[in-house]
């Protein structure tokens, strides 16, 4: 993988992490420093443990020495992670309902990391897909780590200052994202 094929599936991943930081920052007061490192940080040290340990599975000695003699059939299997992520996200997107916006004063640990717990699963995966790509993984970690990271401020703004009605599309836009990668990867031929 190249470093435009991590950054392409590293937005789509983190445009899940936008959404939610979108409803947050529609419920808050004010933005302060303090919400933004928590939120952020709780998202961020989520996404990038995720990725990790999906990483990490595809280490196992069972799966790591056949997955040396069946490289390319892995890679597929690796496509087919990012295209059904991205069909999940799409699909996620078109289920939920319209959000009522209500004011929450304060930023509440447990709910975050509930969120964060949720939408790390997605990075899960994706961490399996980039182990079986052989990914330079320290710099696809990074590269979620900081995508997240700017998703998270940039979602807690968007959401404080135009509201959440736009949610929905925003995951749907992920999902497509990780669609065309997933297609792109496809296409490049798995080399």
């Amino acid at each position: 993988m190249v470093l435009f094929e991590i950054l392409m599936i590293s937005v789509g991943l983190s445009l899940d992490v936008f959404a939610y930081a979108l409803y947050k920052g529609a419920m808050l007061p004010e933005i302060r420093k303090s919400s933004l490192i928590k939120i952020g940080g709780v998202f961020t040290v989520w996404q990038m443990a995720s990725l990790l340990l999906g990483n990490m599975i595809t280490n196992i000695p069972m799966i790591k020495a056949p997955a040396g003699r069946a490289a390319v059939h892995w890679r597929y299997l690796s496509v087919i992670i990012f295209l059904g992520l991205g069909l999940y996200m799409i699909c996620k997107a078109g289920r939920q309902k319209v959000v009522i916006e209500k004011m929450e004063e304060h930023v509440e640990l447990k709910q975050i990391a509930i969120w964060a717990c949720i939408t790390s699963i997605d990075a899960f995966l994706a961490g399996i897909g980039f182990g079986f790509f052989q990914t330079d993984f320290l710099i696809t970690i990074i590269t979620v780590g900081m995508v997240t990271a700017v998703s998270v401020v940039a979602g807690l703004y968007a959401g404080y200052w135009l509201g959440c009605q736009f949610k929905n599309k925003i995951v749907i836009l992920g999902g497509g994202i990780l669609l065309i990668g997933g297609i792109e990867l496809l296409i490049r031929g798995i080399n």
